[in-house]
């Protein structure tokens, strides 16, 4: 599948009433999922993002067993993945201080990072308080969909 149509694919899964779409051949693997409802007649609380995920069926299965491991040797941490294939930001401009530091303590729902994927700005939101322990890639990095981005410490 060639970019254009990928493209156009997005387009028409965004102006749908799709929530997900997946396409899959021997090839390629493509989910396109809808972050944010429709509220009111097409009013829209915040932008709806598309996340696109794209892996080859054993490169995926390979990688979940990787991942797997990998958590069993952090001793009680958990990893905050991250949801997209992005750039990864950790703080609102180039000027601003990082949203979060090793050593800090997040509630639900405060801002890590964001993630930036086809020129929209997504905020990533921790999902239960926890203490930041590692962060686990660099100002700018490009990260891939499901990659540990930090270790933490549940607080709850």
């Amino acid at each position: 599948m060639d970019l254009k149509s990928l493209k156009d694919l997005m387009r028409f899964v965004e102006k749908s009433q799709f929530v997900e779409f997946e396409y899959k051949d021997d090839e390629i693997q493509i989910v396109l999922k809808k972050k944010e409802a429709f509220v009111a007649e097409n009013i829209v609380a915040q932008p709806q993002p598309v996340v696109v995920e794209a892996a080859k069926p054993s490169q995926t299965q390979k990688a979940e067993e990787e991942k797997k491991v990998a958590v069993e040797d952090t001793s009680g941490l958990v990893e905050i993945k991250s949801p997209m294939v992005a750039t990864f930001y950790r703080a609102p401009s180039p000027t601003s201080p990082p949203y979060v530091e090793v050593g800090d303590e997040v509630k639900k729902g405060d801002v890590l990072c964001i993630l930036e994927a086809m020129k929209i700005m997504n905020e990533l939101e921790a999902e239960f308080p926890c203490r930041i322990e590692k962060i686990l890639v660099e100002n700018g990095q490009k990260v891939e969909y499901d990659q540990p981005l930090f270790l933490v410490k549940r607080l709850d």
